[in-house]
């Protein structure tokens, strides 16, 4: 017969964690800590750059032409 898992129980009663589990809470809040500040970074780069100007292929120095001119 198996014997159960022994649980280690603290002075004030509680189940304390097991090494797994311990892990286990630790990787996820580094998880969602990396991605909390992936997503700080985004929107600090969105405010601080302006991608609109980038992104535009026509741009002014077409004379106002736009995209559909270069090709022409």
């Amino acid at each position: 017969m198996a014997r159960a898992r022994s649980r280690i129980i603290d002075s004030s009663g509680r189940r304390r964690l097991t090494r797994s589990e311990k892990i286990g809470i630790g990787s996820v809040a580094t998880l969602v800590g990396v991605a909390a500040l992936g997503v700080l970074a985004g929107v600090l780069l969105d405010r601080l750059l302006d991608f609109d100007d980038a992104l535009d292929a026509g741009g002014e120095w077409d004379e106002g032409g736009g995209v559909g001119t270069r090709w022409q």
